[in-house]
């Protein structure tokens, strides 16, 4: 390793019409895209990987990329990666105060940190970046760039930049690239597509937003910035940029320091020249996301490094202990115990075809709620005459006829909701009326009729059906359970009031000392982030509490945890140990470790897994923690 004093060469500072940034792979060899940045929870880079550059996956089950007996590592410092001109890929990072270390690759994997660049020590070194500037020298070279306090130019921190050749060798001394009259942070540089150069940057200690301005060449002069609010008011820090296959603008990264323990980065669009952003949203999938940067990949690179994380993940991954509880692909988990039998019964949706084109429903059996057998199949759609697939989200409901127990088991079938009836748990269920009970035409709801969920009121013995997807209706049930009672058909949640509800599907319901507990799935079942929230009601038919409009708790009771890599835990059902106030939540999570690496498609790779519900002194659902 060497480690230079920066001699003092001068900066090429012709301006340019067009501008050329670090080399990228073009549209038709991109496969994905490589996110390395530090770990919130560890402090050491880290790999993250995505086919569509927000659905991402831990490499290395978001530990650090380098081994721990390597000699040349960063740690605690923001690393900025990019692909070199000729050769392999280059990582920068600060190294203290008033340094700030070069490393290289021949392939992502092994590190090796070429220089050490030693800045003067009076001066305070922010995080660098690198960028190539097609104006430096005869050649061209590398712009190493970073907001430094330099107190004999300048009283906060400004942009600076070193130079060297393509083979990184030659630095030149530190310059001022630009000075806006107050302290910056994190600026991040992007070769515009029309020709010059847009940053974008923080204001240190100032406005909660970002700052954007331009210039024609690296070396400026940079206009005035202007002011970019991409969360409103809220505060970011560390943008980086990168572009979508096919999309016209930028995507940028930034951090949300609001975003709480399970990641709070962010990406929105932004225009070509950064003067609009919109649509911010969570990057998924990776434990602690913090400040780093993207780029694009080959499907060999990719194919290379998830073999190569593959491999490792064995020293990476703890195992499953008690989770799921049955082997295979499932999810929707109904859940009922049975007086009859004296067993508890699993009802999920058998999982793992393509876009959900599923067409069959199994049921599951336990005396104990940990050993499980498999009953086979209960209801096929090929069977019926009028649904043949998306066999989806059943729910089941024990009702005593006389001395004879019936099973009403309500299931989706084309997008529709259907009633099959039976006189034993595990069936075989026929279907009931052989047509859908509720459909979208014929209730012209504003989305799919689906994710039904039953309920018996023990203050009243009424039954009622809810159902929805991006909009909550219910009805009650009439004597015979295939027919809903005229009149009682309505909304509880609109779609225009989805917002303010978090939900979109999964309703589940159940009553414990009074109150009536309204749960259901906020996200899309393919998001990382699919987790669930409720509220508390005195009435099963209206959201009331004390008299008033009933409100979503704040607290989200079961969501993902990166540091285990679980991920997609929703859609749920809750059970309740006869005799006791003992309570656990049954729900589905993307198969681990395999469903997160699927991107979207783990949305269809899900398993069934059960955890303890405690409950406050005011009622209130403690958060449950998914475990292995």
């Amino acid at each position: 390793m060497k480690r230079l004093l920066l001699l003092p060469l001068l900066f090429a500072a012709c301006l340019s019409a067009t501008a050329q940034g670090n080399p990228e792979l073009s549209d038709t060899d991109t496969f994905g895209y490589l996110y390395c940045h530090i770990s919130a929870h560890g402090g050491w880079p880290a790999y993250a990987m995505s086919q569509d550059g927000i659905h991402f996956h831990d490499l290395l089950c978001g530990d650090s990329i380098f081994a721990e007996d390597a000699e040349d590592v960063i740690d605690g410092e923001i690393p900025y990666l990019c692909r070199a001109k000729d050769w392999g890929y280059i990582m920068v990072a600060a190294s203290g105060t008033s340094s700030i270390d070069i490393l290289r690759s021949d392939n992502l994997m092994r590190w090796v940190r070429t220089t050490t660049l030693d800045l003067p020590d009076y001066c305070q070194v922010g995080d660098p970046q690198i960028i190539w500037d097609d104006t430096y020298g005869g050649e061209g070279g590398y712009l190493v760039y970073f907001p430094m306090l330099e107190p004999t130019k300048v009283t906060h921190m400004s942009l600076f930049g070193v130079h060297s050749d393509v083979n990184l060798s030659g630095w030149t001394r530190p310059e001022l690239l630009a000075d806006w009259g107050f302290g910056i942070k994190d600026a991040d540089i992007s070769p515009l597509p029309g020709g010059g150069y847009g940053v974008l940057f923080k204001e240190e200690d100032g406005r909660p937003g970002l700052l954007a301005a331009t210039a024609q060449s690296l070396a400026g002069p940079w206009s005035e910035p202007a002011y970019l609010e991409p969360e409103g008011g809220k505060a970011v820090e560390g943008p980086s940029t990168f572009r979508l296959v096919g999309a016209q603008g930028w995507q940028v990264g930034y951090v949300d320091p609001a975003g709480g323990p399970t990641g709070g980065y962010r990406v929105c669009t932004a225009d070509d020249d950064f003067s609009e952003m919109r649509r911010p949203q969570y990057l998924e999938g990776v434990f602690g996301p913090e400040q780093g940067s993207f780029i694009r990949v080959s499907e060999d690179e990719y194919k290379r490094l998830q073999a190569w994380s593959d491999k490792a993940e064995p020293d990476h991954l703890a195992p499953d202990v008690h989770n799921p509880v049955f082997p295979g692909l499932h999810a929707d988990p109904e859940v009922l115990y049975s007086e009859q039998t004296g067993k508890y019964y699993i009802y999920p949706t058998t999982d793992g075809a393509y876009a959900w084109h599923n067409h069959d429903f199994k049921c599951f059996s336990s005396e104990d709620l940990v050993n499980w057998k498999d009953e086979g199949v209960i209801l096929d759609l090929q069977d019926l005459d009028w649904g043949k697939e998306y066999a989806w989200a059943p729910c089941i409901i024990e009702k005593k006829v006389g001395r004879a127990y019936k099973y009403y088991y309500y299931f989706v079938a084309n997008k529709a909701v259907g009633v099959a009836v039976a006189d034993k748990p595990e069936g075989p269920y026929k279907d009931a009326l052989g047509k859908p009970m509720l459909s979208q035409e014929e209730l012209n709801t504003p989305n799919q009729v689906i994710d039904p969920d039953v309920f018996r009121d023990p203050k009243t013995g009424k039954y009622y059906l809810y159902w929805g997807n991006s909009y909550l209706w219910m009805a009650e049930l009439a004597d015979d359970m295939v027919s809903l009672v005229p009149g009682t058909m309505h909304e509880l949640i609109p779609r225009s009031r989805i917002g303010e509800y978090h939900y979109l599907e999964g309703t589940y319901v159940f009553e414990r000392n009074g109150l009536y507990y309204f749960m259901w799935s906020e996200n899309i079942t393919r998001s990382a982030r699919y987790c669930i929230r409720y509220l508390i009601s005195d009435s099963p038919t209206e959201f009331i509490r004390n008299g008033e409009p009933a409100k979503v708790e704040e607290s989200v009771i079961l969501q993902q945890d990166p540091s285990l890599q679980i991920f997609g835990t929703g859609h749920n059902s809750v059970i309740n140990i006869p005799g006791t106030d003992d309570w656990y939540m049954v729900y589905h999570r993307f198969t681990r470790p395999e469903g997160i690496k699927m991107g979207l498609s783990g949305g269809y790779n899900r398993e069934v897994c059960i955890d303890p519900m405690y409950f406050n002194p005011d009622g209130t659902i403690v958060p449950v923690k998914p475990t292995l």
